[in-house]
C-alpha cells in the first residue's frame, strides 16, 4: 500500500482540521518508519526509503508545523517522529 501512493494520502491528510485525525496519521507515518527503518537494515539501504519518500512529498515540512499545534497529543506525536527518525536542530 505504501508503495501504491498511501504516503502522499497520509501527507495530505496532515492538513486536516480534525486533531484526532492528525492523531491517526501521525501514529500511521511513524509505524510506516520504524517499519521502514527495520528494512532499510535488513537491506543494506543507506538510507529508509519511507523517510526520503515522506521528504519529498513535504511531509517532514508538515510534521515539523504539527509541533505548534494547539492540541498536546498532535504535538507530542509530531515530535516523537521527528525525535526517532530525524537530527533536530530546533524542537519547539
Amino acid at each position: 500500500m505504501i508503495r501504491q501512493g498511501l504516503m502522499a494520502v497520509f501527507v495530505e491528510l496532515l492538513k486536516s482540521k480534525d486533531p484526532k485525525t492528525i492523531e491517526v496519521i501521525l501514529e500511521g507515518l511513524y509505524n510506516i518508519l520504524n517499519w521502514g527503518a527495520v528494512y532499510a537494515q535488513d537491506q543494506t539501504l543507506k538510507e529508509n526509503p519511507f523517510l526520503v519518500e515522506l521528504d519529498n512529498l513535504g511531509g517532514v515540512a508538515k510534521i515539523e508545523e504539527l509541533q505548534t499545534h494547539a492540541n498536546n497529543e498532535v504535538y507530542l506525536k509530531a515530535l516523537r517522529i521527528l525525535e526517532n527518525h530525524f537530527e533536530l536542530d530546533n524542537i519547539i
